[in-house]
């Protein structure tokens, strides 16, 4: 064997073992690439619903305090009501102060909705849910931007 083989042969060898140590970094790329993007558009769902939720609760919060409302629509803003204040908390995280705050001010919202003579405090009390709302999706979805940059 000449010299130009064993070059050739050390020339193939490095080439194999570059082409599989690219393709282990590409699988393990690809892999976390995928786990992000999978987080990220579920973590996007889940603000999505969250939002569509508290919006309808508080428009459906909203319809309960008019006392000109139709009497058999009543029965069924409740029953509206109550599926999305459930809804609303299973989203929620049970130990998070943030989750807890939102928790409490749809159930006083409730309350005041339910007690009929709460018309000065309601609004004020929707208008904090929004907000307190509005702020815990912000910082969700910072969260998913930073995710999706590998932060």
């Amino acid at each position: 064997m000449g010299s130009n083989d064993v070059i050739a042969l050390i020339g193939i060898a490095l080439t194999f073992f570059v082409s599989v140590a690219n393709l282990i970094y590409s699988l393990r790329s690809n892999r976390r690439t995928t786990f992000v993007n999978t987080v990220t558009t579920s973590r996007l769902k889940w603000i999505n619903s969250v939002r569509d939720a508290v919006s309808e609760f508080i428009a459906v919060s909203t319809r309960l305090s008019d006392q000109s409302a139709q009497s058999e629509k009543i029965e069924e803003l409740f029953l509206q009501r109550e599926t999305l204040l459930h809804r609303i908390v299973l989203h929620l995280n049970p130990t998070d102060a943030e989750d807890q705050r939102i928790k409490a001010l749809i159930l006083h919202t409730r309350e005041l909705s339910e007690q009929g003579d709460a018309k000065k405090e309601l609004p004020a009390t929707l208008t904090e849910l929004r907000d307190a709302t509005g702020n815990y999706l912000k910082k969700e979805w910072n969260r998913a931007k930073d995710e999706s940059v590998g932060r």
